[in-house]
């Protein structure tokens, strides 16, 4: 259930996808990550497993799957590529993305196929705050519907 004061963080800098994933473009490679909403939505990040370095991933397909205390989500890739690196301080330390989402809990760096093709797709952060936004509006509603049934 949301509280009625759901706080969270987006970068400006940053494109996003409507499922939580967010991108940062640097020299023509892409780090990727989950959202803060994502982090706080799941709650405490407890396994992530990571992907091979050197393998190729279509857009959309899953990269990786992170297991939290309240479920296991497959997080899709939001460009198509080669993935170089993978933050492998994750395996030891998977809680460092619920720390720092947009820092030290990377997940993945991407040499992408088609950059400005596949960024076209992405959300810019005031669009991305938008949808979430209304995905926790939404999920207020539906909260207290609920309740309301119980009473």
């Amino acid at each position: 259930m949301l509280a009625d004061n759901f706080i969270f963080t987006v970068k400006k800098s940053f494109l996003y996808t409507e499922n939580e994933t967010w991108v940062k473009i640097e020299n023509e490679r892409v780090r990727v990550g989950v959202t803060d909403f994502f982090q706080r939505r799941g709650g405490d990040i407890i396994y992530i497993e990571l992907p091979q370095v050197g393998s190729t991933v279509m857009l959309s397909e899953e990269i990786t799957q992170v297991e939290s205390i309240k479920t296991v989500s497959s997080i899709n890739s939001p460009v198509e590529g080669t993935i170089v690196e993978v933050n492998s301080t994750l395996t030891n330390k998977p809680e460092a993305i619920n720390e720092d989402p947009y820092g030290k809990g990377w997940l993945v760096l991407i040499i992408p196929s088609n950059l400005k093709k596949d960024t076209q797709q992405l959300l810019t952060a005031k669009r991305y705050f938008k949808l979430m936004k209304k995905k926790i509006e939404d999920e207020l509603k539906r909260s207290k519907q609920e309740m309301s049934g119980l009473g």
